[in-house]
């Protein structure tokens, strides 16, 4: 450790170790992420299924509305979790990681700016007092959102938007 901060060596960044942590504590903030949602559109679908309205209400629009919104929610989800596992699995590979995350997610109903909204909250969010830890998560979840973004557009060009 000493040698990391020796005086005239400067300081080179996270090491593999630090590497190492940062990806787990990121991965396992990634699925707390999903689990709150999940656990969000799993309510809000109960809730909705207490209801019995009539099907040519405005209310009944209402209620169409929110139940699609607990699948999207259900599909970023599962988009957070396989980005944790890609992470898990890349051996500190973070480009690759990204790039078959993106290989893995199906396009309907997922916003690239959500998912990387919710990189970047996992990334603030880790649950450690290891600082070399959590600034490698940091650094490893920019790297995944950029390569995450460039593969997302490059997997399907914007058609007069943003590619989602």
């Amino acid at each position: 450790m000493e040698e990391a901060f020796a005086p005239g060596q400067g300081y080179n960044g996270p090491g593999p170790q630090d590497i190492a942590n940062g990806t787990a504590i990121l991965a396992s903030a990634l699925v707390r992420e999903a689990e709150s949602l999940a656990r969000a559109a799993a309510g809000v679908r109960e809730t909705l299924d207490m209801f019995m309205i009539d099907g040519n209400s405005p209310e009944a629009e209402d209620r169409r509305v929110m139940r699609e919104g607990t699948r999207e929610s259900a599909a970023l989800a599962g988009a957070l979790l396989t980005a944790a596992r890609h992470l898990l699995r890349s051996s500190g590979d973070v480009v690759r990681a990204a790039h078959e995350t993106v290989g893995r997610l199906p396009r309907g109903s997922l916003s690239i700016e959500e998912i990387l909204g919710h990189l970047r909250a996992a990334a603030l969010a880790p649950i450690t007092d290891d600082g070399a830890a959590r600034v490698a998560a940091a650094m490893i979840a920019e790297t995944f959102a950029e390569e995450f973004a460039a593969a997302w557009r490059k997997a399907a060009p914007p058609v007069g938007g943003q590619g989602d």
